[in-house]
């Protein structure tokens, strides 16, 4: 119900601020510093290598170190945008490398994008892991020739949802900065408050459990994970600059650090369901841009890096990062007329 109530207000109040306040005053900005392509439908087609690890630790002895991956090499990924409205989908993937066995993948975006207040909200889901270092939990190297290194059992499904507020709006756009929506026509940069909510859901084999057997005897009973469910409700602040070379060339920074309050539940070997103690832990987006915006396409590459530490005070300690490269072409079609919306009229009483 938590999860539910605040995926609602994010995607209403997200829906309602920046659809809105977009129509009403998005071309009330600075022209000398932001060339605005809003009303211009954008299509956009990505390859993107799109990654989560997942690091479970001991606890007591914090070098056991268990490591699993999805075999993924890259995505084909197609958006539309217009005016404030961006959707996302994974379309097809290319194939990784078949030692590490399959992984089925599904990416969704639907963000939000406003002059001074963004939303953005995505899913993804993975089914089939690998065991990244099995030498360095085995040195014979058994656990590395074994069939139990591969997980097509595992499945990992991730909802992340973020609202963000900019400061300096009228000559830095945040639209330009990420998806290439706009222009930078000068280097500008604004500070940025936000928060954001995840919820990653963890499940595998019971039979199997996620530590490997050589090593169960470092963990307790309790701690012989099989599945898991975490949730972050993440405060962040932090900057974004974009730079500006010879007018087309830019390249763009992000940086925004938080703290998160992480909680859940997970379920042992035993079959006994625990909750996790809330716990405050450290959260970290970072995001490196570099690419050429012209008034009819665009092109570049970009990073994004997302991640929650744990802490070793209490059960499990079990790590979730994030990693997306992209490397993207998009195009501008001709604005339609300057028509108004009538959906927008029912908040204005007309």
């Amino acid at each position: 119900m938590r999860l539910i109530v605040i995926l609602l207000f994010y995607c209403v109040f997200g829906l309602i601020q920046t659809g809105h306040g977009a129509e009403m005053t998005m071309d009330e900005v600075d022209t000398l510093y932001i060339r605005s392509f809003r009303r211009h439908p954008h299509l956009t087609f990505e390859f993107a290598r799109k990654r989560q690890s997942i690091d479970i630790r001991n606890p007591l002895n914090e070098q056991t170190h268990i490591r699993y991956m999805p075999n993924s090499l890259f995505n084909f990924i197609g958006s539309f945008d217009y005016r404030w409205l961006s959707l996302s989908l994974g379309l097809m993937k290319v194939k990784a490398d078949p030692q590490n066995g399959l992984t089925k993948q599904f990416s969704f975006r639907a963000s939000f994008n406003g002059k001074r207040i963004w939303n953005t909200n995505f899913l993804q889901y993975y089914q089939g892991f690998y065991l990244q270092n099995p030498d360095q939990i085995d040195p014979s190297g058994a656990l590395g020739k074994s069939p139990v290194r591969l997980r097509p059992d595992m499945n990992s499904i991730t909802l992340f949802s973020n609202i963000a507020y900019c400061f300096n709006p009228d000559r830095f756009s945040y639209r330009a900065a990420l998806w290439q929506l706009d222009r930078q026509e000068k280097s500008a940069g604004s500070f940025v408050l936000g928060a954001s909510y995840r919820l990653n859901i963890l499940i595998s084999d019971s039979s199997i459990g996620l530590v490997p057997a050589n090593i169960k005897s470092e963990f307790s009973k309790d701690q012989l994970l099989v599945s898991q469910r975490l949730s972050n409700l993440t405060l962040h602040g932090g900057y974004i600059y974009t730079f500006v070379l010879k007018k087309y060339w830019f390249f763009t920074v992000y940086l925004l650090p938080g703290i998160s309050n992480q909680g859940g539940a997970y379920l042992p070997e035993d079959g006994l369901l625990r909750k996790f103690s809330n716990r405050w832990v450290l959260a970290n987006e970072f995001r490196f841009i570099a690419g050429y915006n012209t008034d009819t396409w665009f092109t570049g590459i970009s990073t994004h890096n997302l991640t929650f530490s744990g802490n070793r005070q209490s059960d499990v300690w079990v790590d979730n990062n994030y990693t997306w490269f992209r490397l993207f072409a998009g195009f501008r079609f001709k604005a339609p007329g300057k028509k108004k919306h009538s959906f927008w009229k029912i908040f204005e009483g007309k």
